[in-house]
This record gives C-alpha cells, sequence and structure tokens, in this order.
C-alpha cells in the first residue's frame, strides 16, 4: 500500500486551519467590507478569543461569551461599515463610551477628559494659560456669572466685575450652555479678542466688553492690610497650584513689612487643587503632627506631617473664612487649622469633598482621574459629603438681597467687590479684634453661641 507523502499532509492540515479560522471570524470578514487593516485586527485578537472560549467552557459549558474589549470592538466595527447615519467618528465614540463607564460609578471625581479639557488642568495646575483670567460660576437661577477676575488680568483691566452675568459671547447667547462650553468660548488664541455681553446688577443698561486674550500668570493670592489701625492684614487664596505657596509666602512677608498683627485668609470659593500645596501651606499653621491622613483603599492610613521648612513666619492671631464652594485642598487647610484650634473659621459649611484623585494621563493626550484613597482631618474626620462646620456661622447675603436692602437710589452706587457688603469679612475682623484685645472676650462668646449670625449689609 502506498503510504501519503508528507508534503499532502502537511498541507491538508493548514487548509483545515485556515477554514478554522475562516469560519471562526467569517462574521469580521462580512463586516469588513474585506478591509485589510480590520481583518488583520480580527486575526491579532483571535488568541484572546480561543482563549477565552476555552476558559469558559473549561469553567461551566455554557454559550461562550466575547471579552468586554472584543465585544466593544465588534460593536464599533458594526457602526463604521452599517451605519446608515453617517461617517463614524471613533476617538469621540470611544471618548463617550469611557465617560458612560465612568458615571455609572457614581462618583463625580473619577472622570475622564479629552485632550483639551486635561490641557487646561494642567494649565490651572502650572499657573499659565491663555485667555481673560476670570472665574466663572453659576447663580441660583443657572445664569453663567463672573465669580471674580482675577488679580492683574485683562478681565480685571477691561473693568468686568464679580456676580457679572454673561449672556453672550461674540454675539452668541449662551443661555442653557453648560459652563465649561463658555469657558472654551472665552478661551482662544492669545492676541485675539472676545466680546462679552453683560448684565451687572443693579443696573439696567446692558454692557458690551472687549478683552484682548493673553497668557495669563495665575496670580493665585491677593494679599491686602484690611485693618491697618488694628493692624489686621488679609490673605485670598484662590487656588492650590504650584504657584500657590510660593504667592503666599511673598504676601505674608509683604504684610509683615506693614506691622501685621493678626490675619485673615480667606478659602471662599477655592475649589481646592493639588495635594502636595495643601500640605504646604498648611504647614504654615500647624505646629506639629499630620496636615492630613490619607487612606488608602486597602485602609492603611499614611499621615503626611507638617513640614517644619515652612515655619519661616511668626504665627499671628488667625481666622479662616470658609462657605459651601471652599472645597478639597481648601477643606485639608481649614480642617487642619480646626483640628489643630490654630485659628477661627468663620463662614458656612464647607463642600465636602474628601477624597483622593490620581491622574493617569493617556498616550492620546486624554487622561483618566481615578479616585484611589480618602482624606482625614488630623483628627480622623471623614469630611466627605458632610463638609466642616466653621467655629462661628455667619451667612453671606445673596445679591438679590443687598439689592433691596438698598433700594433703587442706593443701586446706583453699588458694588459687589466693595467690602462693606462682605458681612462674613466683617465678622472675621471683629473676631482678630477679640484674639488681639481691642474688642471684649464676650464678644467671641456670643458670636459662637449663635446659631446664625447675621449682619446688616454695610454696617
Amino acid at each position: 500500500m502506498r503510504k501519503p507523502r508528507i508534503e499532502s499532509v502537511i498541507l491538508t492540515i493548514l487548509l483545515l486551519f485556515a477554514a478554522f479560522v475562516f469560519g471562526f471570524i467569517a462574521e469580521d470578514v462580512r463586516a469588513s467590507g474585506l478591509d485589510i487593516s480590520r481583518l488583520v485586527a480580527s486575526l491579532e485578537l483571535l488568541p484572546q478569543r480561543l482563549e477565552n472560549i476555552r476558559g469558559d467552557e473549561s469553567a461551566s459549558g455554557d454559550k461562550a461569551v466575547l471579552p468586554l474589549i472584543d465585544t466593544y470592538s465588534s460593536v464599533m466595527e458594526r457602526l463604521k461599515s452599517d451605519y446608515y447615519g453617517g461617517k463614524v467618528d471613533e476617538r469621540q465614540l470611544t471618548y463617550s463610551a469611557i465617560r458612560g463607564t465612568l458615571v455609572a460609578l457614581g462618583d463625580p471625581f473619577t472622570r475622564f477628559m479629552d485632550p483639551d479639557e486635561y490641557k487646561k488642568m494642567r494649565e490651572e495646575n502650572e499657573g499659565n494659560f491663555t485667555g481673560i483670567g476670570a472665574q466663572l460660576d453659576t447663580n441660583k437661577k443657572g445664569e453663567v456669572i463672573v465669580k471674580e477676575p482675577l488679580p492683574n488680568t485683562p478681565a480685571e483691566r477691561a473693568g468686568v466685575k464679580a456676580n457679572d452675568v454673561i449672556l453672550a459671547v461674540d454675539g452668541k447667547i449662551i443661555k442653557g450652555m453648560d459652563i465649561d462650553d463658555v469657558v472654551k468660548m472665552i478661551r482662544g488664541k492669545e492676541g485675539t479678542k472676545v466680546k462679552l455681553s453683560l448684565r451687572r446688577p443693579g443696573r439696567t443698561k446692558l454692557l458690551d466688553i472687549s478683552i484682548t486674550r493673553q497668557l495669563v500668570q495665575y496670580q493665585m493670592v491677593r494679599s491686602k492690610m484690611v485693618d491697618e489701625k488694628s493692624g489686621i492684614g488679609y490673605i485670598r487664596l484662590y487656588q492650590f497650584n504650584e504657584q500657590s505657596d510660593a504667592q503666599f509666602d511673598k504676601a505674608m512677608s509683604d504684610l509683615e513689612k506693614k506691622r501685621m498683627k493678626g490675619l485673615i485668609l480667606d478659602l471662599r470659593g477655592n475649589p481646592g487643587g493639588l495635594l502636595q500645596v495643601a500640605v504646604d501651606i498648611g504647614s504654615r499653621f500647624i505646629e506639629s503632627g499630620p496636615v492630613v491622613i490619607i487612606q488608602e483603599r486597602g485602609g492603611q492610613r499614611n499621615p503626611l506631617y507638617v513640614e517644619e521648612e515652612k515655619h519661616n513666619h511668626k504665627r499671628y492671631p488667625l481666622v479662616v473664612l470658609v462657605d459651601k464652594s471652599s472645597a478639597s485642598a481648601s477643606e485639608i487647610v481649614s480642617g487642619a487649622i480646626k483640628d489643630d484650634k490654630a485659628g477661627t473659621l468663620v463662614g458656612v459649611t464647607t463642600f465636602g469633598k474628601g477624597r483622593v484623585q490620581t491622574i493617569l494621563p493617556m498616550q492620546d493626550g486624554s487622561a483618566v482621574a481615578i479616585t484611589t484613597a480618602k482624606y482625614l482631618t488630623p483628627n480622623g474626620t471623614d469630611i466627605h459629603k458632610k463638609g466642616i462646620d466653621p467655629d462661628i456661622v455667619v451667612e453671606q447675603p445673596d445679591i438679590d438681597t443687598l439689592l433691596a436692602e438698598l433700594g433703587e437710589k442706593g443701586k446706583e452706587d453699588f458694588d459687589p467687590a466693595d467690602p462693606k457688603y462682605d458681612v462674613q469679612l466683617t465678622k472675621a475682623i471683629d473676631v482678630v479684634k477679640v484674639k488681639l484685645g481691642l474688642l471684649p472676650e464676650s464678644a467671641l462668646d456670643k458670636m459662637k453661641t449663635a446659631a446664625k449670625v447675621t449682619v446688616k449689609a454695610g454696617k
């Protein structure tokens, strides 16, 4: 009997294998439209698919299930080849899929940033960006407002003021738009102009202000002697970025040259920033021990201790102003000061963000921020979703309330940035005066026991 030649046997095996592979990826062949790159991608996934089937069958004997990444790839390929609605933007669909996945976690702080969003975050942390230099927010009506123009920026020089309502950008009405989209419209190439249509509280006439975009270097600190006669200094910290601690150090030196005797640290509206910068600035007020405690996923607690090299200024009687927008790093600093009894907190309960995010950059310039730990105050308090209660509660009247008190005549000269309308700051000055012995101790006791302190604007 004649033996089959070895070449015939090998050829038969190869043909059988090819038939098996083709049958396995037949669906992909049909979906690819004979696109060579898609077929190659399908073949590259073959070993993973075979391993998945083998694992599923050995585990349960049920029908094989594609790995999640293969399921996504299969859907994407079908959309690209069969979707009737037009060309599919695979990148944007992928970004949307990632965002949807993270939203399903129920954690607003674990989020995806596309390349533009990640670039914006890096610029803010580094302290440089191209724009007009105004912080935006929304009011109770959902309108986009100027929270505050940053010091020495195009917005401030052009006359933009806090609480101005933005109605349009370059003639485009922004009503109902997301605040992040409004920010993108205002930012742009250095040297170009942007026109803001504004409504100023207390004024009937609308304002059109044209501003030239510039490279803005964040001035994170504003300082002054708020009461020269009493020697009370004031430092406003807008954010905890890479420039904040150095600017804060300089502000302290400037105030000391003016013979400061007491200090007000204003963290109102400060959304936070870098953890290390919070430790740096917190160390300036705390004698020893931890500024914050980081609790890892497994429960391990890692205290971040005071940095003694930050003790380069005298300690002064201290009041810290906080509000519902004081968050994250602001709460680390104010929480440490409260636990250490290094100062008195005045204002209203803070935001309540007690989670730490790790930023993971992607190769395409995007990034994902993932909550990886929680932080506790030095006494071990978890403030997440609770916030930090001030020692003395003082609520700031909203703009409408202030305008109602002033009446029609008073509206003409109303400037919400005028310190006389800032009842929280007024109370903070009184608290420092008590600490300096300029007001009786009984005044402070009354403030602390009051459930709510109200001060009529301008008094």
